[in-house]
């Protein structure tokens, strides 16, 4: 009887190994999953300044390593590469519309796309950084529509 009760034991311990190790590879399918999806990102701050009013958008697809958005007045379209936190922007091509009021911030809201050098998201949030840490670009992302 006291063989029985070690071999259960033993089967019940080795069984739950199973189960967290099963438990954590779909965990890893989830997040690899999720870092193909296209993860779209509103800005909310432009160099230190509040913009989230102008809709400003950032769409980081993965698997084809392009970004894509609006800029205020035009969409824009760049390749990117990344390292972890270490990122690359190629210069974005845009659309041709001339928005008086909107190319200051245009232009501004581009240079800080290819000014920047890290890429860090936590939970929801995105923040891009120039090579002295100063975060560029913050934004939050958007819920799925």
């Amino acid at each position: 009887m006291k063989h029985l009760f070690i071999i259960l034991l033993f089967f019940t311990f080795s069984n739950t190994k199973n189960c967290n190790n099963k438990k954590t590879t779909d965990i890893h399918k989830d997040q690899t999953i999720q870092e193909t999806i296209p993860s779209k990102f509103y800005i909310i701050t432009l160099n230190g300044k509040d913009i989230s009013e102008e809709k400003l958008h950032i769409t980081f697809d993965k698997k084809s390593n392009s970004t894509y958005g609006f800029s205020g007045c035009n969409t824009f379209s760049c390749s990117y590469t990344d390292n972890k936190e270490i990122v690359s922007f190629e210069s974005p091509i845009s659309t041709k519309m001339y928005c008086e009021k909107k190319i200051k911030l245009e232009d501004s809201f581009l240079k800080s796309i290819i000014q920047s050098k890290s890429k860090h998201i936590k939970q929801d949030s995105l923040f891009l950084r120039d090579k002295n840490k100063k975060v560029l670009i913050s934004g939050i992302r958007a819920k799925e529509e």
